[in-house]
Parts: C-alpha cells; structure tokens; sequence
C-alpha cells in the first residue's frame, strides 16, 4: 500500500487577486486576436450584419452557465476545475473522460497557437521589413512561455494583465474614432438587433463564433487553490470575464458593422476575410494605429498561448495529483507552489509537435494549424457542456440554491447543448479545412468519455467489496494496536481519534479510483468530514480507509 499524499493548494500563499484572475481568464480569450480572425467570419458567412445578436445570444447563455459555476466554485475549491465539478456531478469515470478530454483539448490549443503566434508575427514584422522564418518567432514564445509557466502565476497574471488593457486600448480608440465620424447613430445602427436580421440562415455559423470568442473564461476555477479568497475571488472572476468579454465583442463587432455599411458588410468579408478589420482600421484610425494594432494581435496571441499553456499544465498537474497520468507531475514547485513539473511537460510537448510544422518547411496555415486551434476549441466547449449538465445534477441533488439560480442553471445547460451542436456541425468551418476527416474529428472527444464510462464500469464488477476492504484495514489496524480505532456501530466509516468530542481537525484517508492511497484537506468537524467521506464513496468512487482526528 503506497504512502498516503497530503492535498494541499499549488500555493500556500494565496497570492491571486481577484483582478489577476480576471487578467488570466479574460487575456486566455484573446480580444484583439479574435476580432481580428473570426469576427470576418461571422460576418462573411454568417448572418452578417445581425452578428451582434449573436454575441447577446451567446454571452447571456454562458452568463447564465455562469451563475450555476459559480455556485459550484463556492462549494468545491479545486484546481480540478471541470473534471472535479464533472466527477462530483455524474461519477468518477465521467470525472475522469473529462479530464483526458480537458487534457487534450487544452494541449491540441496550446500547440496551434505557439505555432500560430510565429506564423503571424512572422507577417507583421515581414510588412515592416523585418524577414526571419516564423519558426524562430514561434521558438522565441515558446521559450518565454516556457519560463513565465515554471514560475509562479504572479509574473504571469501581471504581464497577462498589461497586455490585455492594451488590447482594450486600441479596440477602445478604434471604436471611438468610428463615432466620431459616423456618429452614434450611423456607428451603431439599431437595424443589427432587429429579429428579421438576426434569426436568418446564418445564425449557426454565427453562434459557432460567438461562442468560441468566449474560450477560457471557464479557466478562472483552475486557480481556486491559488486564489486568496477562492470562494469569493472566482464567482466574481467568472462573472466579471463574462460580462466584459461580451460586452467588448457585442460592441466592437456593431462598430465594425457601423463603419463598413450594414449592407456591405457580408460582401466586404467574403472578400477581404482576414484583412479586413486591418482595411477598417487604417481608414479610421491611420497606418499606424493599424502597425500597432497588427503588433497587439502578436501580443494577443501570446497573450492567450500563455494562459491556455498554464490552463493545460494545471490539468496535467490534477490529473498527476489523482494518479491518473503519472504522479510526477502532480508534485508542485516547493519554492513557488506553481505546477512546475506539469508546465514543463507542455512545453516539451509543445517543442515536439510545432517541430514537425517547422521542418516540414510548409506554411503552417495550411499545413494543419486552424485544424489543432479548431479542435482544441470544439474540446473547451464540449467541456463546458458537459460541466452544465454536470453542476445542474449536482445542484439539484444538493439542493440549497435560490430558483433563479437552478433557472439560470437550466437555460446555460441547454444553451450549451446547442452551441456544442453549431461547433459540431460547422467545425471544418471553424478548422478552415474541407476535408472529411477534419469533420470527423469533434467525435473525438465523445469517445474519450464513453471510452472511460466503458472502463468505469468494467471497473466496478471486477472491484473489491468497498466494505470487506474497509473491515480489513480496520482488523489490522486494531491488530497494531496504537491509537484508539474503531467502527461503531451508528457509524459509516472507521473513526480514529475522540469521536466523541465532535470538533477539531478531521482528516480522510482513502484509496482513489486509480489505487492511490491519498489524505483529503482537514474538515473543522467530525460531521463534516463524514458528508466528504459520502461524496469520495458515492461520487468519485473511493474506498475510505478512515476518518481520523489530527
């Protein structure tokens, strides 16, 4: 029997601020870099100038979802995130798919935009001529990316968050230099939000990329252990990412549709595609806010690669925790608490599969880099999905939460569904790619969880009685003598230490669904620690060796 493992938060200090957290998840979305590819999309192939509905459709479904994560961040401080909140909802072999899927989805995101950063920084700088092969630049971010992700969160949420205001910066100039001219009513032109010009044909697509805009504001739970206040910090980092990322899509994207002319607007990004928020910009606000702006996208670029690299590398560390991938990397720096070990397995991983793209000498856009963007984004929101139905199971079966709250729980859940439906259906859309197997690849992830669910219940037929193991580890422990541990009869689980008096520092020793023997956080009660107990039993399918008094 292995020796028992301790958890204990990434970083004792606590040192995430709120407004970090908000830095980390909101810059993980890249604003610029978004408007910049997949808006011309939206309006191009989609439902053109009713794409601003879009965006409202799709921030009040994932505010909505927003208020049941919440709700479940208050309960569960996890570094886990959607794994530990699916595992909590609907068992541990569903916990478990959806940490391999959060794994690979997260990894498949980090590798195209370390490769992607390179490829475009490469244009921009090429403009201004400055002539070295994108693999250099993609090097240089995975080198700084490398560093920043070994060390503490604390550099990485300071240099995410200036880089983010910066990105508002310049949208914000750009937004206001087209109401200057045009003013507010031509700027912004009410005909947008009309239902005839929003529920069209192309809402789907549209939806698609709405949606997909809002990548890694779900990230706020993963710092919860690094939090100073998790149970308050991250309710308030999720909302506030929402809320804010929807508002700057919703009104930068009515903007571009102000400048252009709503009726122009489709035929105008078919044509121009990714140069055309480069042409609206120069037009309004000059060549060099556009220069600018073109080094941001780089910024913004990085900017996301290091979120979602540090998003990765905090799954990788979970699943190393719980012994599902091997424990080394679940062991935390002791200096800076960051998951170092686990950041340093990204960034190899990352080196070994942007070098094949960088050999091959083939431009990576086409070489396949839309297609790991693409796929890692379909994963983040089938995840999402997933978590809803999840936390709505779990809320529901807990009980404790107002009306609103479960209501908001249910339309998010259902939204969801739907969007994880859009992605599906236009995903060679959304991967830039036409071919058949690009399209099968979303079925990719649904697989990774049946697989599990598959394993889980393989598991437990071949699983030993959970009270026999428990009986046995009682007799040996009385046959060692030492202190006082007994099961009593109106008690669930072995009791070591003064079970009578009720209060103090209640610790869990239990084996997890992968044969680890592992030692929950202390519970102020013996009560308390006897309703974890239940949830490690019944939920994530644990044997509880024993409840003990610290």
């Amino acid at each position: 029997m292995s020796s028992p493992q301790t958890h204990s938060p990434l970083d004792q200090r606590g040192s995430l601020s709120t407004s970090r957290i908000v830095f980390l998840v909101i810059a993980a979305a890249a604003p610029l870099a978004s408007m910049i590819g997949n808006l011309p999309i939206a309006l191009g192939l989609g439902n053109g100038a009713g794409t601003p509905g879009a965006f409202i459709i799709a921030g009040l479904t994932l505010l909505c979802f927003a208020v049941g994560y919440a709700a479940m961040s208050r309960r569960i401080v996890n570094t886990g995130a959607f794994y530990t909140y699916i595992t909590e909802g609907l068992g541990t072999a569903a916990g478990v798919g959806s940490a391999y899927t959060a794994v690979v989805a997260y990894l498949a995101f980090t590798f195209g935009l370390a490769a992607f950063f390179g490829y475009f920084t490469e244009l921009v700088l090429s403009q201004a001529g400055v002539h070295v092969p994108w693999p250099v630049y993609a090097a240089i971010g995975i080198a700084l990316v490398a560093v920043l992700g070994y060390r503490s969160i604390d550099l990485s949420s300071v240099i995410l968050g200036v880089l983010m205001i910066a990105e508002v910066v310049i949208l914000a100039i750009f937004d206001g230099s087209v109401i200057a001219a045009k003013g507010f009513a031509a700027a912004l032109p009410i005909h947008s939000l009309s239902s005839q010009v929003v529920f069209t044909p192309g809402l789907g697509v549209s939806l698609m990329v709405a949606f997909t805009c809002f990548l890694g504001f779900e990230s706020a739970a993963l710092y919860g252990e690094e939090a100073r206040d998790a149970k308050r910090s991250i309710p308030i980092a999720t909302y506030t990412a929402v809320i804010s990322i929807a508002v700057f899509y919703l009104f930068t994207a009515w903007v571009t549709i102000g400048a252009v002319e709503p009726d122009d607007i489709t035929a105008r990004a078919n044509k121009e595609t990714g140069e055309l928020m480069f042409n609206v910009f120069t037009l309004y606000g000059g060549e060099v806010l556009t220069d600018i702006m073109g080094l941001l996208v780089c910024f913004s670029l990085l900017a996301s690669y290091l979120a979602i690299h540090n998003a990765a590398a905090r799954y990788i560390f979970a699943l190393g925790r719980e012994w599902l991938l091997l424990p080394w990397f679940g062991k935390a720096n002791p200096k800076s608490g960051a998951p170092s070990r686990a950041s340093v397995a990204v960034s190899v991983m990352t080196i070994l599969a942007v070098a094949p793209f960088a050999l091959s000498g083939l431009d990576p856009f086409k070489a396949g880099v839309p297609v790991l963007i693409g796929f890692g984004s379909f994963g983040i929101i089938f995840l999402q999905a997933f978590a809803a139905i999840a936390i709505l199971v779990y809320l529901r079966r807990h009980g404790g939460e107002p009306l609103w709250v479960m209501v908001a729980t249910w339309l998010g859940t259902l939204g969801l569904i739907g969007a994880t439906i859009f992605v599906a259906i236009y995903f060679r859309l959304l991967a830039t790619n036409e071919s058949i197997l690009t399209g099968l690849l979303p079925f990719v992830f649904p697989v990774i969880v049946l697989g599990c669910l598959g394993l889980g219940a393989l598991l437990l037929l071949i699983r030993p009685n959970q009270v026999g193991r428990r009986q046995q580890m009682v007799a040996r422990a009385n046959a060692l003598g030492g202190l006082p541990f007994r099961v009593e009869p109106d008690r669930e689980f072995a009791v070591r230490g003064d079970a009578d008096g009720g209060t103090g520092a209640w610790t869990i020793r239990y084996e997890n669904a992968a044969g680890r023997v592992l030692t929950s956080e202390a519970k102020p009660t013996l009560e308390e620690a006897m309703s974890h107990a239940r949830e490690l039993r019944d939920r994530r399918g644990a044997i509880v060796l024993e409840i003990a008094a610290g």
